[in-house]
């Protein structure tokens, strides 16, 4: 697998954002695009997130899988944020063509592109399938209805980890890192254990337990802005939502997802269909055993998810 980084817009104060773009030499002819979103609640992550087995597993396929960084709130509002990842597909599908025929000698066809997605990248998968043209998507555990203010991505949570986390009421200085000058953060590593959580990372962990999340994301209280499930039409490509059942994050559910299944389908959407994984939860695809030495239920769900892109291109 070949990767390179290639910046595809500039933030607000001039500076480059980047997505990883990963392909395989060994398939020939145009290749089919996979934009891939990461998670991270629009307040923390990168492409690096993205679990390098998926990548290749797509590469393999044939695709050409495209990664995009966005920038995080509280420097932009969540709105903004899925407009980045709109702004991905444009530029994937017209300057990165000229750009990797150039320099790379692979042809890119523009007119097969699918995306996908992990937990708010799936959201962001949901809300480009809205707005821009996909032969099919796969949303891994996205977060959904979060105009619905009574669903749990708007309520104070007792589950790990947030649960666990002391509360937290940043210093001048820890907010001047949250949203430091002349430069907007489109990358921002994931907390978890061994890590060593930086005021960002604190700061999410603080606004997601005590309910705050989505009134960070959207100051100005227009959630259906960044819940695709209120722009649904027969014109959407098919959908594939892969859910951990037990999977209990704010926003994101076994009953939000089924809840989502119905919607679309009563909305005349014409493929969409619901992987279960059970006893999982969260981000359950996501150590780097899934798909390299656990070839197990989880593995599977995964590969039925990256399957539905192949099989529609």
């Amino acid at each position: 697998m070949e990767t390179t980084r290639i910046a595809y817009k500039a933030d607000d104060y001039g500076n480059p954002m980047y997505a990883r773009v990963s392909w395989s030499k060994k398939s020939q002819g145009p290749k089919p695009i996979a934009l891939v979103y990461h998670g991270g609640g629009l307040l923390v992550g990168s492409s690096e997130m993205i679990p390098r087995v998926q990548t290749e597993y797509l590469c393999s396929k044939g695709f050409v899988v495209i990664a995009p960084n966005y920038r995080l709130v509280p420097q932009v509002s969540g709105k903004k944020a899925l407009a980045d990842c709109a702004h991905a597909y444009d530029w994937a599908t017209t300057e990165l063509s000229e750009a990797m025929q150039k320099e790379h000698g692979v042809t890119l066809d523009s007119s097969q592109v699918v995306a996908m997605g992990h937990s708010s990248g799936g959201t962001a998968a949901l809300h480009v399938a809205s707005c821009r043209s996909l032969r099919a998507l796969t949303a891994f555990y996205p977060s959904l209805f979060l105009a619905d203010t009574t669903t749990s991505a708007h309520k104070p949570t007792s589950a790990p980890p947030f649960g666990f986390t002391p509360d937290f009421t940043p210093t001048d200085e820890e907010y001047a890192s949250i949203e430091p000058a002349g430069i907007q953060v489109s990358e921002f590593q994931l907390g978890g254990p061994g890590i060593v959580p930086q005021p960002r990372n604190k700061w999410q962990m603080h606004i997601i337990k005590h309910g705050e999340w989505l009134q960070k994301v959207q100051p100005d209280g227009d959630y259906a802005s960044v819940d695709p499930l209120t722009r649904v039409s027969t014109e959407r490509p098919p959908v594939m939502i892969v859910q951990g059942e037990l999977d209990d994050v704010p926003g994101s559910s076994l009953e939000l997802a089924q809840r989502a299944e119905l919607k679309l389908k009563d909305a005349g959407v014409k493929e969409v269909l619901l992987e279960v994984v059970p006893g999982e939860k969260h981000m359950f695809d996501m150590p780097p055993s899934v798909g390299s030495s656990d070839l197990g239920p989880k593995w599977e769900a995964v590969e039925r998810g990256l399957d539905w892109l192949v099989n529609h291109v």
